[in-house]
């Protein structure tokens, strides 16, 4: 009590000072709050203090929150408290609409669409609370709301930057720099990490500091030395039109840059894993210092347009160069007038020529050929970047993670190219086999085709019938869940377009294992977790005659289980082939959360949806473990 009292004569500064510390929280300020009225006074208008809580509790939201003038960050905390708690009670609902759709289209997540309307920071509250989600300091819990935060975060960020991407190439030629398409395809492809623009940029210009200091060692009186903040300014924002010095000058800016990125930096092709998708990304490039032709040759005009020189990106069929010229006036053509060199970023920024360009084999000619190619435009070289992630995306092994890369990259590429009708086929049939949305197709279909040729108009209505017969079946079976239609009650018993409901698996005696158990597999020896089981095999014949499963002794007579495995893939093993893992571990599969809610240790609790679909399997589970000598969680939490 005299504690309390003495409190009440210290000078408000220090009171301030003292509730400033990171060891309290705003729940801290509100109980101080509420103690007397000079407490109250003093907190209820403190702005200052407010302002710091907020920062203190969302230090993410710092950057955003400096963008914008805030007159009462109490009232900004409240805000931003209860967005997070609407984002939290959204996501919880989501399990039981969704448990069995395998993917989510735009249009499902209205909810999401209609709370980013209600408040001017909304993206960045929204984004935050599903970062607090996803990273917080336990891997093992609340595995549902993680997987279904990690599916709204990648929505969320992708249509963001569409609206980012329509405003760049809305931007003037001069303004559309290729350094800002290759960070939001960075973004758009990992949206589960900060990829920040600003922080691409300072590197860049970190490696354009230091050619600069290379180029006065080796060249003090270069003109580059001498010019104004106003002019390195505008070589950083802007293409600019022309070399800003002389041909002789500007050739040594370009060795100073090579020196730097090749010789001291390491910067180099991606030989070996040149399909990797990392190599696509211009963050991972600069971090591992690696990357295909047309990353590298990104950073590269990046760094040589910061110093005045201007390279152009040349997208060839085989191949992706830089193309130098000592001028670029109007009048000339892009290989006439004056000398031309082609930089091959890929193979150490050698300088080319037509003439001395080397072969790649016997059956590949130098890709420059006999061709002229006009300068490729910021647009065209991410689409080319879009392109080699679509290629790339093909290569996953793992199912879960190729359907997702491959839903990402189709929308990335749609995204840059809407009239692609190739694209635009293979994206209407990963929808139509989800189950997801066609509306934004049939738009673009409809705004694109009427400008085509003739054979191209024929096949976008080709497209465009394909996709009203699958909205009408779709609409009259969820209009008609009674139907007796074959066809229609097929795909609704695989969830194509029936409704989510769950039909409980009552457990029969020559099922030995339960939902959720951690199994190792006898010939395979690898760790995986139990999602679901048949009585016996359910796949056709085609695939147990090539997967063997008559050479089983029990064939395909034998309960199989569905499990998700630690490599990341989804397979349907035989029971016999299935032990007990003796030595239980987490299971890190991207569809982990959609079934379980936790990691208990020695096994998975499964999510409300799962026990729904398995009501018998949770006793079972805990008495086989107790058998085996395996700790259940309460005993797993005693040890």
């Amino acid at each position: 009590m005299d504690g309390a009292l003495s409190i009440t004569y210290l000078p408000n500064e220090i009171i301030e000072h003292i509730l400033e510390s990171e060891c309290l929280t705003a729940k801290d300020l509100c109980n101080f709050e509420a103690t007397c009225t000079k407490f109250r006074n003093l907190l209820i208008n403190n702005n200052k203090l407010w302002k710091i809580k907020f920062h203190q509790s969302w230090p993410r939201l710092v950057c955003n929150s400096k963008r914008h003038y805030v007159a009462d960050w109490r009232a900004e905390f409240k805000t931003r408290l209860h967005f997070g708690w609407k984002v939290r009670q959204l996501l919880s609902q989501m399990s039981a609409k969704f448990y069995k759709k395998e993917d989510i289209s735009h249009a499902q997540l209205s909810d999401f669409w209609a709370l980013l309307e209600h408040h001017p920071h909304a993206y960045p509250f929204m984004i935050s609370e599903l970062m607090l989600i996803l990273y917080d300091h336990s891997v093992s819990t609340d595995l549902t709301l993680k997987y279904y935060a990690e599916k709204v975060t990648r929505l969320v960020r992708q249509a963001h930057l569409t609206k980012k991407w329509k405003n760049f190439i809305a931007l003037p030629p001069e303004r559309q720099i290729l350094e800002r398409g290759a960070t939001m395809v960075a973004q758009w492809c990992q949206p589960l990490i900060e990829v920040p623009y600003q922080s691409i940029a300072t590197q860049l210009d970190s490696i354009a500091a230091r050619a600069k200091e290379v180029l006065q060692e080796e060249h003090p009186n270069h003109p580059l030395l001498s010019a104004s903040v106003e002019d390195l300014h505008r070589f950083r924002e802007c293409n600019i039109p022309d070399n800003q010095w002389k041909p002789s000058e500007s050739q040594e800016v370009l060795s100073a840059v090579c020196h730097v990125l090749f010789q001291e930096m390491g910067f180099h092709g991606n030989s070996t894993m040149y399909y990797s998708a990392d190599n696509s990304y211009i963050d991972k490039v600069l971090q591992y210092r690696r990357g295909i032709p047309i990353t590298l040759s990104i950073l590269f005009e990046s760094i040589a347009r910061r110093l005045g020189v201007r390279c152009e990106p040349v997208s060839f069929p085989a191949h992706f160069l830089l193309r130098w010229r000592d001028h670029y006036g109007t009048d000339t053509a892009p290989d006439g007038g004056s000398p031309v060199y082609y930089i091959d970023v890929f193979n150490g920024g050698q300088f080319l020529t037509k003439r001395s360009c080397p072969r790649y084999s016997s059956d590949i000619p130098c890709p420059m050929g006999g061709l002229t190619f006009q300068a490729a435009t910021a647009q065209q070289v991410v689409e080319r970047i879009a392109n080699n992630l679509e290629v790339a995306g093909r290569q996953r092994t793992h199912s879960s993670c190729r359907r997702m890369r491959m839903r990402s990259n189709l929308e990335l590429l749609h995204l840059v190219s809407p009239s692609d009708l190739s694209c635009i086929l293979h994206l209407a049939r990963y929808y139509m086999l989800y189950n997801m949305d066609l509306g934004d197709l049939t738009e673009t279909i409809e705004a694109v085709r009427d400008n085509m040729e003739r054979r191209l108009r024929d096949q976008a209505e080709h497209i465009m019938q394909m996709l009203q017969v699958y909205e009408t079946h779709r609409t009259y079976v969820q209009s008609s869940p009674e139907t007796t239609d074959d066809a229609l009650t097929k795909c609704k018993a695989n969830c194509i377009w029936g409704k989510n409901k769950i039909e409980p698996k009552l457990r029969d005696p020559t099922v030995q294992f339960a939902v959720g158990m951690i199994m190792k597999h006898r010939l395979f020896n690898y760790r995986c977790v139990i999602y679901g089981w048949d009585l016996l095999c359910m796949e056709s014949k085609e695939w147990i005659t090539q997967m063997g499963v008559d050479n089983l002794s029990k064939k395909a007579d034998q309960p199989f289980y569905n499990v998700l495995v630690e490599d990341g893939s989804t397979r349907y093993a035989a029971q016999e082939n299935l032990e007990i893992c003796t030595e239980p571990a987490y299971i890190p599969h991207s569809e982990v959360g959609r079934y379980f809610d936790r990691f208990c240790v020695t096994y998975f609790q499964p999510n409300t949806e799962k026990e729904e679909e398995y009501p018998q399997d949770s006793e079972v589970r805990m008495r086989l473990l107790r058998e085996v000598g395996i700790p259940c969680l309460e005993q797993a939490r005693e040890m």
